[in-house]
């Protein structure tokens, strides 16, 4: 009967440790941070898109600029409440250096200038029709999104929420005067 005791025991300790082994490698496997996905301190992806008015822009066109990227969309209401302060720091700080490129998403041209106009933006809009820039370059979910670039093409700040000019200022400002934020 030791014998089998002893099997017993063996099999028991052996299923344990394979089980113990196969969480670990689950745990491993599955918190690994996604390659694909846009982390702060990394070169933000170079884009080219055509603007509401006709144009063709590139990222790297701003290059040695202050680049703020929002991804945004007429339809969404946090959209709607940032862009006067997001169209005030642009007024401020383009001047000084500030690009302010808003993204939208997937909307007819009709749709967007009518939004621009109720707004009063004056910064370049670009036509994200099919939404790739959004989500396959910039891994954007929620909307609104920032991305903050700083003269080196350098992304610096992401931000998933909507921003009000203190927000703005606080992250401009040190990449303005070359100091990361």
């Amino acid at each position: 009967m030791s014998t089998r005791s002893n099997l017993s025991r063996n099999i028991t300790i052996l299923v344990l440790l394979l089980a113990a082994i196969g969480i670990m490698y689950s745990v491993f496997t599955f918190t690994k941070k996604d390659p694909t996905v846009l982390e702060v301190g990394q070169a933000a992806p170079d884009f080219q898109l055509e603007t509401l008015d006709g144009k063709t822009v590139k990222l790297s066109d701003y290059r040695g600029k202050v680049v703020l990227l929002n991804f945004w969309a007429s339809w969404c209401e946090p959209c709607r409440q940032e862009m006067p302060d997001i169209e005030k720091a642009y007024e401020t700080y383009k001047d000084q250096g500030l690009v302010v490129l808003g993204a939208n998403l997937q909307e007819n041209n009709v749709s967007i200038q009518g939004f621009t106009d109720t707004m009063g933006l004056t910064f370049p809009i670009l036509m994200d029709k099919d939404g790739k820039l959004a989500v396959q370059t910039y891994k954007v979910k929620p909307i609104p999104t920032s991305f903050y670039i700083d003269k080196d093409g350098i992304l610096r700040v992401k931000a998933e929420q909507p921003m009000t000019l203190s927000f703005i200022e606080d992250n401009v400002k040190p990449l303005l005067a070359g100091t990361e934020r």
